[in-house]
């Protein structure tokens, strides 16, 4: 820390000696600028070319996850409508549109009707919509053997 003395008008030998607590910075600018040299020298040398052979992967790449299945309820003109993806549908015909939907979106596991209905569907639904016609399509969903639902939330915070 580094202190200034000043006398401040007074006379010599009378009164008290006035410190400051003002940082010394220039020996702190001198090391960064010889930090700042050394390392400008030295990043060009770790940044060479060398050659080197590496062995052929042995893995397989993963599969890409199926595409999500998404269940839109909203309240339209003549009441609740469902939209399975983008596809309006009936209410009575919610699991089996469904089921083709998932099906569509993962064709790795098309054939395995327990993989199908072991995917995640995901439910967005309007604010104002009263929660039980949600309740009744998760029910519908769950009739037909979807177990892994989820409910999908807008983030309003941007």
């Amino acid at each position: 820390m580094a202190g200034k003395i000043s006398m401040g008008g007074r006379r010599k030998g009378h009164g008290q000696h006035d410190v400051t607590a003002d940082p010394n910075v220039i020996p702190f600018i001198d090391i960064m600028l010889v930090l700042l040299i050394i390392f400008m020298i030295a990043a060009p040398i770790s940044s060479v070319d060398i050659e080197v052979e590496m062995p052929d992967a042995r893995i397989q790449p993963s599969q890409r996850p199926p595409r999500p299945t998404w269940i839109t309820v909203t309240e339209g003109a003549g009441g609740v409508e469902v939209y399975v993806m983008n596809d309006l549908v009936n209410i009575g015909d919610l699991g089996p549109r469904t089921f083709e939907a998932v099906k569509e979106n993962s064709p790795q596991i098309a054939n395995d009707e327990y993989e199908i209905k072991d995917q995640r569907i995901y439910i967005r639904a309007d604010a104002g919509l009263e929660y039980r016609n949600v309740v009744r399509v998760m029910n519908m969903l769950q009739n037909e053997g979807f177990t892994k639902i989820g409910f999908v939330a807008e983030d309003r915070r941007r």
